[in-house]
């Protein structure tokens, strides 16, 4: 047999055979130093505060035919910063991702959108063809830095996708160029994100990160901006076929849920919990809400409750929900609808609390908008004992 194709076939089957493993084990690998989860300590909630509730639409003359998936943040100085992506339609050519800021203030309004991710400048950056440009999330770093993570492939649908960073160091202004992280042991594809990532006592991030190819699962990111490092962390919190986009919700330095999103048979939310700042997660539990194979987000409250996002439902996108645990996410009580309409789509959310107390949530609207809701924990505390709005 001539011996080139033979180099062929070896390299084809070690290829197969690092696919198969980076799939069956999650190629794990431990996070340097084993850096704790920074978590704020839980503070008391005034309770003469008179329920607010705000929603405005980021931008409403900003007209694209589909925008979806935003994601939003705080910098030092109380101003807003969301990004979300938008085209003629979810993978079209032509898809970019925009950023818009908003100044302290319930009233103002956001900034105009701009660009600042394109299929062509990510390519150019990252010197790779890049087909599409996706799901991007950003948070906020030390002094006025902003990252940006963000989702491109080059071939194939989501499941061939890799991930990218941009930095900016004058609250986005401007931004480095991208940089394309290297995170897989089988061809670097089929990384994504949805949510935003927990800070940890180093300084550093972990970000809930999810694969699938060969199946889906959720995985975290951990990255150290003062080094530049990054390392995989590839372990499957549970299964590797039907969650994904996971929220991370950090309780103390150790302890923290994953909420997923499922696919496929199960119709329920799945949780995953860790004891050891995320080294190792629990087995599969299903919690008592459906998931309609449909985005989610969670966060931890200021008053130590966790505040889900979700839809409501087994099938659709048509309503948008809010629900409350007051037990680490055992349990929980629904608590507001922020969007119903029969046949109509609001999905993706993100959430916030940001340093005044203000919960703010970001949401698809119908694929033409983004809509921004902004709340106190009066409201919600209303909203929990039946004043429904």
């Amino acid at each position: 047999m001539n011996p080139a194709p033979c180099r062929w076939i070896h390299l084809g089957l070690t290829l197969a055979v690092l696919g198969l493993i980076a799939w069956q084990d999650g190629w794990h690998v431990s996070p340097v130093d084993s850096p704790k989860f920074l978590v704020s300590p839980v503070t008391a909630v005034a309770t003469n505060s008179a329920p607010e509730f705000h929603e405005q639409f980021i931008d409403p003359t900003f007209v694209q035919p589909s925008t979806h998936v935003s994601s939003i943040c705080e910098l030092p100085e109380g101003r807003l910063a969301a990004v979300w992506y938008a085209g003629t339609r979810e993978g079209a050519r032509d898809v970019a991702i925009y950023f818009a800021t908003r100044e302290p203030g319930l009233t103002n309004a956001w900034s105009p959108p701009r660009a600042i991710v394109t299929r062509e400048t990510a390519g150019h950056e990252t010197y790779r063809y890049v087909k599409k440009v996706g799901n991007a999330v950003i948070f906020a770093g030390a002094g006025r830095q902003l990252h940006l993570i963000f989702v491109t492939t080059g071939f194939g649908g989501w499941s061939c996708s890799s991930l990218n960073l941009k930095t900016s160091r004058d609250g986005g202004k401007t931004w480095t160029i991208s940089r394309r992280l290297g995170l897989s042991p089988f061809l670097n594809v089929s990384e994504l994100v949805k949510n935003k990532p927990a800070p940890l006592t180093d300084g550093g991030f972990a970000v809930p990160v999810y694969h699938e190819f060969l199946g889906a699962f959720p995985e975290l990111l951990w990255w150290r901006p003062a080094t530049g490092e990054f390392s995989a962390v590839k372990t499957r919190a549970f299964g590797g076929h039907s969650a994904f986009q996971p929220a991370l919700v950090t309780l103390d330095e150790t302890n923290a849920v994953l909420l997923c999103r499922t696919t496929g048979s199960v119709k329920k939310l799945q949780v995953s919990r860790t004891a050891d700042s995320g080294k190792t997660w629990s087995g599969a539990q299903t919690i008592d809400l459906p998931n309609s194979n449909s985005g989610l987000d969670a966060i931890r409250l200021a008053d130590g409750r966790l505040l889900l996002a979700f839809n409501d439902t087994v099938s659709g996108r048509d309503n948008l929900r809010l629900a409350v645990s007051a037990d680490s996410g055992a349990t929980w009580q629904r608590a507001a609808t922020l969007a119903e309409e029969a046949g109509a789509e609001f999905s993706y959310p993100t959430l916030l609390q940001s340093n005044g107390g203000f919960i703010h949530v970001t949401y698809t609207w119908k694929r033409r908008g983004i809509t921004h809701a902004t709340f106190n924990a009066a409201w919600l505390d209303q909203q929990l004992k039946g004043h429904r709005r």
